[in-house]
């Protein structure tokens, strides 16, 4: 049955706020209760009669209260099946625990019981209410006469795991590697890292300064990209890329990517997926730069390096793939899979062509190319390509007109003789033919997007006039 009459309740708390209240409410609808020993104190001196843990399991609390409700008769009483008999002969005399008022240490406590309880409850929410915070106490006691419904269970315990995860989080920054700053000087920030030696998060500093929070976030924009394409090089700025390009050498990839934005890329961050050699460290140490980041970098590049005292050269791993994404809002988390680009839709073989003819081979590697590149550029996204670099790119802006006209601009600024006859890539869907016409007035000749716009036939028809080819893919990859 989903209502669930509360016949049993541990209370283990720090904080007290509201607490008389609501063992008042408990014991008015004759619910047995069971508390730590410290809390068992606070309500036997207010005149309520409760057992202590202690009592119950014949165990005193030990280590200064540290072990005092990590006991099976406790955790077998919360975690039982209340509908399974097996389970609950198990407990012998002991009668299932209903509910779990709990809340932790405050900071820097570091609580162990506490979350163990918290998880055991809910863990068994079909059958047991975890509270952790006061708020949550009224809908409690309005729930008595009748019981908790599963839905309140759930989202109790939703809240619950929510907390613990946040609160270990806490516990782990104090262990984490502590950065200067934020992303301000009066924000302090730390380095918390999953597995040593993967991702950006692993990555090994072995020259230079140490890394800011502002380092390891547009490092991590870059190697998002660089670990796209095999022989890249990419520059990001600000968490944008300002060029991204392909070529045999690392020397080259460098000199397209810088080429295709030279004044942003002053002060950048820079991912190599390459072998790093001298050429190209000498090419790198021309301009200012906040960070190098490859997969390997030979000895005499590194003593390239050392000329420039400042520059940060991180050594990454290949293997630094993760399935979700977690984000912080007021009040919560966001947290999502990944999004990844080697799906089936994203395999230029199965795009669908609505305009214009099939394109040659290398202006359909470039199209592919700039699609994989703007999946990864911060929405609204538009990727000019060619020949294995991007020459244009317009990222972050609040409408797709002024991320077009960013991206054509910066084309025919610095490639006037290369913007005829490139391609470019939409990471979302047109919802008006305006951009596609400055990209087709700009002298692009391919086009990718997703599709999908109530508007389509509008932004295919002006591709046909145009005479451009126009793929769809059926999938958007919008980064915000």
């Amino acid at each position: 049955m989903s209502q669930r009459r509360i016949r049993r309740a541990l209370i283990s708390v720090s904080d007290r706020t509201g607490l008389l209240e609501l063992t008042n409410a408990l014991i008015s609808e004759g619910v047995e209760i069971i508390a730590s020993d410290g809390t068992a104190n606070y309500l036997n001196s207010n005149s309520f009669s409760v057992q202590t843990v202690s009592e119950i399991t014949g165990a005193p609390e030990l280590l200064g209260g540290k072990v005092k409700t990590l006991h099976p008769i406790i955790h077998a009483a919360i975690l039982a099946d209340q509908e399974n008999p097996e389970e609950l002969r198990e407990l012998l005399s002991l009668s299932p625990i209903d509910a779990v008022i709990v809340n932790l240490y405050p900071a820097p406590g570091f609580d162990i019981g506490g979350p163990a309880l918290i998880r055991a409850a809910a863990k068994n929410a079909q059958f047991v209410s975890i509270l952790t915070h006061p708020r949550q106490y009224r809908a409690l006691i309005e729930a008595l006469p009748g019981g908790t419904s599963l839905e309140q269970r759930n989202q109790w315990a939703h809240e619950a795991l929510v907390l613990t995860a946040e609160y270990d989080l806490n516990l782990a920054a104090q262990r984490g590697k502590t950065l200067r700053y934020g992303e301000n000087p009066q924000q302090s920030a730390t380095l918390l890292t999953r597995c040593a030696g993967v991702g950006v998060a692993g990555a090994r500093l072995i020259h230079g300064k140490e890394m800011s929070f502002n380092n390891y976030q547009d490092v991590d924009a870059a190697w998002l990209i660089a670990k796209d394409h095999p022989h890249s090089a990419v520059i990001i700025k600000h968490g944008i890329p300002t060029g991204v390009a392909l070529a045999d050498s690392a020397l080259a990839a460098y000199k397209a990517a810088l080429k295709s934005d030279p004044i942003s890329a002053f002060g950048g961050v820079i991912a190599i997926n390459h072998d790093v050699d001298e050429e190209c460290a000498a090419a790198i140490i021309e301009n200012f730069t906040e960070v190098v980041v490859a997969t390997s970098f030979t000895q005499q590049a590194l003593e390239v390096f050392a000329s420039k005292p400042n520059l940060r050269i991180l050594l990454i791993s290949n293997d630094s793939a993760q399935s979700h994404n977690l984000t912080s809002i007021s009040g919560g988390f966001l947290l999502q899979t990944s999004d990844s680009i080697e799906t089936s839709a994203d395999e230029p073989k199965n795009w669908t062509l609505v305009a214009g003819s099939h394109v040659s081979a290398e202006m359909f590697a470039d199209l592919h190319f700039a699609w994989k590149v703007v999946a990864r550029t911060r929405s609204n996204a538009i990727v000019i390509a060619n020949n294995g670099a991007t020459i244009g790119i317009g990222a972050g802006n609040v409408n797709r007109v002024d991320a077009a006209r960013a991206a054509v601009k910066n084309a025919l600024m610095n490639f006037p003789e290369r913007v005829q006859g490139s391609v470019a890539a939409s990471d979302a869907f047109f919802p008006f033919p305006d951009a596609l016409s400055i990209l087709i007035d700009g002298g692009i000749r391919a086009v990718v997007q997703p599709g999908g716009s109530i508007r389509d036939e509008s932004v295919i028809s002006a591709a046909k006039n145009a005479g451009i080819s126009l793929y769809l893919t059926g999938i958007r990859h919008f980064s915000h």
